[in-house]
């Protein structure tokens, strides 16, 4: 048994089957879908071609990914009435693909695949075949972007394996046999998994992590089993279980690198937790495939309510869609990315073995801390309904360093701070950023953990108490002459932390206050010890336990992808500080 295997199942320990069963879950992922599918409908023009409804144009991949959302609800009987918008929309993907006028053509295939198999016994023989010819007849390696014939070795990263999808896909249809092409490029892409599964695309992004293995994943369930399969396998085996590991018992996949706080990132959770569970099923053990069966259920209840309106929300906002508040720059499209969320969800009802019961997940249990390889400097740890996120090292571009994460079982995944705060966002904001970068974290003389990073600064985690009950750990960061230690002790009653700086300068403290989620406001309140935040019914509690801080409560706004928040800062004289941050709601409060 690995290390990683033995935590899960140190978590799962004295749990059992329960709860809801897998074909109503199945119907769910069907439902989200078709909302947005519907949705799409309008956005299509003349040529067949779905056009953003905000960029005004066709961006890239947005008609493929039509087409594969589609095809997956008429495979499993829905949406069958718009049969005919998904032959129009596909014949123009699949020139995009076969004449190479596009650079994503990696994208389209698995999709096409899913909308030719849905279409090909209800339209004219004539068209089945050019369709037909359209994904059989090219070269894969000369024909995607990313093969070492088209660019360096370099950049052979997470486009790799859309293209091995929709080559085993290709297989599995019978359309055309590829496998030599399969296996050279899994046996490159092994080579970016780490100890524990998790794949490393550049500056390793949780999100990439999880797209490069749901494409594996997709592959194997198509039926490959060449040169490769049992070392890929493996490494997927792993990372489906560190995923249970740093899920948040919010359902929700964690901040980290570009794409995060997108909403089809717990679809793709969601379609992973499902190729897993049927994994686990067919080795007789029903307490791992049960818990993964409840990962993905949390996943789903966590975006359910972005996905279930009209127009959909497509990152974790309640931001009016037209500002695409958290939409990624420079890609990213409301469009295309509505779209994958409903792709991802009609594979994860495709490879759902409805037999199977749920029973607890990691995150519901608690009592562990995750610690993930350093290429992705994240610390994850849960107990008592609280789950924390650190980000040891964070990249500017999206995070900042320190805690960026704190939830609670029950409570709402903004109400504290679901992602750290960046003053230079890679991704769109409806009012400007953050002076500086900002997270649940310590500074002195006006420099602040979350605005630290790079080369110069050193992170270790050292894990001190790991129980149902209470977790212990400690975060020391040296940066040039500094060292800040953060002694973290979470249990039910909430998250403390002491923090000690080496030098004797007078230590401060800031924690964000949620001001808004983009429709709904809060109250924030300063207290005898800190802040309070009041929130539909919830409190979040952020308290200085040592005597004699100064509170303030600053004066700009500071947003991320979730939100627009204040942010309240502690001051003491001395280079200690006690910090006591908690959730109460008013009718337990």
């Amino acid at each position: 048994m690995t290390c990683i295997e033995d935590k899960v199942r140190q978590a799962l320990k004295g749990t059992g089957p329960r709860g809801q069963t897998a074909p109503a879950a199945a119907a769910r992922y069907l439902d989200l879908a078709e909302n947005i599918v519907n949705e799409a409908v309008s956005w299509q023009d003349e040529s067949g071609r779905i056009i953003d409804p905000y960029e005004k144009k066709e961006t890239n991949t947005v008609t493929a990914r039509y087409v594969g959302a589609l095809g997956l609800l008429m495979l499993q009987g829905r949406s069958r009435h718009l049969a005919d918008s998904c032959a129009r929309a596909l014949t123009p993907a699949l020139e995009d693909l076969f004449l190479r006028k596009t650079e994503w053509g990696e994208f389209i295939v698995k999709e096409a695949c899913m909308a030719y198999a849905a279409l090909k016994d209800e339209v004219s023989p004539e068209t089945a075949r050019y369709w037909q010819h359209l994904l059989a007849d090219y070269d894969p390696e000369t024909a995607y972007a990313r093969t070492y014939t088209n660019c360096p070795e370099s950049n052979l990263q997470n486009y790799c394996t859309f293209a091995i999808a929709g080559e085993a896909l290709k297989q599995k249809l019978e359309l055309t046999d590829n496998s030599e092409f399969i296996a050279r490029y899994i046996q490159q892409q092994l080579t970016f998994f780490d100890k524990n599964g998790m794949y490393n695309d550049p500056h390793s992004p949780m999100t990439y992590d999880m797209v490069s293995r749901m494409n594996l994943s997709l592959a194997l369930w198509a039926g490959y089993r060449g040169k490769g399969f049992e070392a890929v396998d493996e490494m997927l085996k792993l990372g489906g279980m560190a995923q249970l590991l740093y899920q948040s018992p919010t359902g929700e996949c964690p901040f980290g690198g570009r794409s995060n706080q997108q909403n089809f990132n717990e679809a793709t959770f969601a379609l992973i937790c499902e190729f897993e569970a049927a994994r686990w099923a067919g080795k007789g053990d029903l307490l791992m495939a049960g818990a993964f069966k409840q990962a993905a259920s949390l996943a789903v209840n966590s975006i359910e309510k972005y996905l279930c309106k009209t127009p959909i929300y497509f990152t974790k906002n309640l931001f009016p869609p037209e500002t695409q508040h958290g939409r990624q720059k420079g890609y990213g499209f409301y469009g295309a990315y509505s779209l994958l969320i409903a792709s991802q969800l009609g594979f994860a009802s495709l490879l759902a073995d409805r037999n199977i019961k749920e029973s607890k997940c990691p995150a519901e249990c608690g009592g562990y801390i995750f610690t993930t390889e350093d290429s992705f400097h994240k610390v994850f740890a849960a107990c008592g309904g609280y789950h924390i996120e650190i980000d040891a090292n964070a990249d500017f571009a999206y995070d900042a360093s320190g805690l960026g994460r704190i939830h609670k079982t029950g409570f709402p995944a903004e109400l504290a701070l679901s992602a750290p705060i960046t003053a230079t966002p890679g991704f769109l904001t409806a009012i400007p950023p953050a002076p500086e970068n900002i997270a649940v974290g310590p500074g002195w003389n006006r420099i602040w953990l979350a605005g630290l990073n790079g080369d110069h600064l050193h992170a270790a985690c050292e894990v001190l108490e790991e129980s149902k009950n209470r977790i212990r750990l400690k975060m020391d960061y040296d940066y040039d002459s500094s060292r800040v230690s953060e002694l973290y002790a979470i249990s039910r009653e909430g998250v403390e932390i002491e923090v000690t700086q080496t030098q004797n300068r007078p230590l401060e403290f800031r924690v964000p206050l949620l001001e808004t989620n983009g429709r709904e406001s809060s109250e924030i309140k300063i207290c005898e010890h800190g802040f309070e935040v009041h929130f539909q019914g919830f409190i979040y509690h952020a308290e200085c336990l040592t005597p004699k801080a100064e509170i303030t409560l600053e004066d700009f706004e500071a947003p991320n992808r979730n939100a627009i928040y204040k942010t309240g800062r502690f001051s003491v004289p001395g280079n200690r500080m006690l910090i006591r941050l908690s959730f109460s709601s008013h009718k337990n409060y």
